[in-house]
């Protein structure tokens, strides 16, 4: 084994699994700069458990780093990898139901990505991947979620549990706007039908009520003020992230 995975497995030696499977599976956050650097053949830092996103501009997304996972054992691993919340989305396709899918894997020298299908991720002896966290907000507010990697090997399975907390960096106009959708937001909701309260920044800043079924719109929209605060109100469908 080359020395710069040693130094890796030494670093990354923090969370592990279980009964059977302890000390056989490492887990952990890494961010984008140290995930880059072991990848162009440097040592990484040591991982943690936990995690802050890169603060998200409105409508954007940010980067959480990612989790890292190698299969130290003797045996095959499956892994599945899922987000407490809809905001923090794992792997490159937001809609890949949050689980790792086949492809690639690296071994001693670079890890590569654990891609997001509709399958679990199987993992071989030796093998290590990594998976990337994202961090895409509906509000002003801060978000936390928890970011679950279950292990099973066999008849044997144990999971881990990673925090991670995402923030929004919004220009001083949109901060203003997130107060006023913050102080009406709970107000909104309690009307029939109404699924979330967020910012329209597409023509002008508007609150947005959200519906789940585009039959609603008009009749919640009957219910809602046409200006709160001076900003102007609007209707519309829930279409999940982009």
């Amino acid at each position: 084994m080359k020395p710069t995975a040693i130094t890796f497995l030494v670093a990354i030696a923090l969370f592990r699994c279980t009964s059977a499977l302890a000390g056989s599976v490492q887990i952990g956050f890494v961010s984008d700069a140290v995930l880059d650097r072991w990848k162009g053949g440097k040592p990484p830092a040591v991982p943690s458990e936990q995690t802050s996103c890169t603060p998200a501009k409105f409508g954007e997304s940010s980067s959480c780093g990612a989790v890292v996972i190698f299969n130290h054992s003797s045996q095959p691993i499956v892994l599945k990898c899922t987000s407490s919340s809809e905001e923090f989305s794992v792997g490159p396709n937001r809609f890949g139901e949050g689980r790792f899918g086949e492809g690639v894997v690296g071994g001693d020298d670079v890890p590569l990505p654990c891609l997001a299908r509709h399958v679990p991720w199987h993992l071989q002896p030796g093998e290590g991947c990594y998976v990337q966290v994202t961090f895409w907000p509906r509000t002003g507010e801060v978000q936390r979620a928890t970011i679950r990697v279950t292990v099973e090997q066999g008849s044997r399975s144990t999971t881990r549990s990673l925090k991670v907390e995402g923030t929004s960096d919004y220009p001083p106009e949109l901060r203003a706007a997130e107060e006023v959708r913050q102080r009406h937001a709970a107000e909104l909701k309690k009307i029939p039908r109404v699924a979330g309260v967020q910012l329209d920044n597409q023509d002008g800043i508007k609150i947005n009520v959200i519906v789940t079924d585009e039959d609603d719109i008009a009749a919640v929209r009957r219910l809602v003020p046409p200006k709160i605060e001076g900003y102007e109100t609007e209707v519309t469908r829930y279409t999940g992230s982009p």
